[in-house]
């Protein structure tokens, strides 16, 4: 085992594309940055640019695989089987926690002091994980609600995940409607039974709150500890230079929001469009937005500008600087790196006061939040934007002491060395 000034720490995650991922890599960076011996391990590898990434083998023994075949076909039947109604996507709302490998067989596991999770699913199954462990330090951190549920991502207003998931909501339609409770279990006798040295952590205190009152967290430590990123990339820069650079209009306002589909309704571009109708002055507006292109393209009273999927933090850094708002409109959300980014770059956020939306955007400081989830609030908010006298400079200041990638990881580097002592 290394010693504490020599942290061993391996960091896992099923990507290193999107924005669990992009969490996970840049306190993976943050950490080599620091001197601490830190690998990225993942199952899905497109990013080859990422220094000490790795991905997972799984173990080649004939038994090993014939175990693995088993399991990936008992598995593939199970979700083939789950029949939903007409009408509904259980696509990003619902997932199966269960999944056929062993991380702990990998020789990066062995070498680590301490392992980091992060977004897991489809790669580490709670039972095979803690069965295996044994006494090596576990940190979770929680970028949804998957790992202390039944399989939900977000809950919305149910509650079960604090009992047992007996009712879920998501799956009351389909032909198993007690499948998130038959997953409960599975994960509940596991750390019953193996009591593993884990502990939770979560880039926001709502998602630590809501942890730590779970049924199956409720009884391990937990720690919130905000997602980092690099400041010297996401900083403020001259908004004119910068839309020039991107051809946007110079005498408008511009609203930047980033989207990656219409039929996911917990990130609420649906209630954004709506809102536009209700501003008193749209000619005045530009709607700029970043993401995969959208399925369809709502008729609405404000320009709308399309730039696509950017992938380039400092092309993403040179459009967030170009906007004199960015538009975040979730109906329930963690910390998301947009804000973090957006804030960053000392650009004023518009949003609802959800989630972990309150701890980052505090009203006529960085941003103004609506405590009414509605499209009438929202275009409140962006309206208030206008006539505030919001400091750049002061924003992005702020944003920098909580979230840069080194204070993320001297907070985490804190946490193995006291898990390891």
């Amino acid at each position: 085992m290394g010693s504490k000034a020599n942290l061993n720490i391996l960091i896992c995650s099923s990507y290193d594309v999107g924005g669990a991922s992009i969490a996970a890599i840049r306190l993976h960076l943050g950490l080599l940055a620091i001197g601490v011996n830190s690998r990225f391990l993942c199952l899905h590898k497109s990013n080859h640019q990422i220094p000490e990434s790795y991905v997972f083998q799984p173990h080649k023994g004939w038994p090993e695989k014939i175990k693995l075949k088993f399991r990936q076909r008992s598995e593939h039947k199970q979700r083939v089987s789950l029949q939903i109604s007409e009408g509904d996507n259980l696509s990003g709302k619902f997932s199966f926690p269960s999944a056929p490998f062993d991380v702990t067989r990998s020789p990066h596991w062995e070498w680590a002091d301490v392992v980091h999770l992060h977004w897991v699913n489809e790669w580490i199954s709670v039972d095979n994980l803690v069965s295996s462990a044994g006494k090596k330090p576990l940190i979770w951190t929680m970028h949804d609600f998957h790992a202390f549920s039944g399989g939900c991502h977000y809950s919305g207003s149910c509650e079960n995940y604090k009992t047992d998931c007996l009712e879920c909501p998501l799956l009351k339609r389909t032909n198993m409607p007690r499948l998130a409770h038959h997953f409960w279990n599975i994960k509940k006798a596991a750390f019953n039974f193996y009591k593993p040295e884990l502990t939770i952590t979560a880039p926001s205190e709502w998602m630590r709150s809501k942890a730590a009152e779970s049924s199956l967290f409720n009884g391990f430590q937990t720690r919130a500890i905000p997602n980092g990123l690099d400041t010297a990339v996401f900083k403020p820069a001259d908004r004119l230079a910068c839309r020039k650079a991107l051809n946007l209009p110079e005498n408008k306002r511009i609203m930047l929001s980033v989207i990656q589909s219409l039929k996911d309704e917990r990130k609420g571009f649906d209630i954004l469009q709506e809102a536009l109708f209700l501003l008193p002055d749209p000619e005045k507006w530009v709607l700029c937005t970043v993401g995969k292109q959208l399925e369809k393209s709502a008729e609405t009273p404000v320009e709308h500008i399309h730039l696509g999927t950017l992938v380039d933090e400092r092309l993403m850094a040179i459009v967030y600087n170009a906007a004199d708002i960015f538009v975040h409109p979730a109906r329930e959300d963690n910390l998301p790196n947009v804000v973090v980014e957006s804030i960053a770059c000392g650009v004023p956020v518009v949003g609802f006061a959800i989630g972990g939306m309150p701890e980052m955007v505090a009203n006529s400081e960085n941003g103004f939040l609506s405590y009414e989830v509605s499209a009438a609030g929202l275009a409140e908010a962006i309206c208030k934007t206008e006539m505030h006298p919001f400091n750049q400079g002061k924003i992005a200041l702020d944003a920098a002491g909580k979230y840069s990638q080194l204070v993320q990881a001297k907070a985490f580097t804190d946490l193995y060395r006291e898990l390891i002592s």
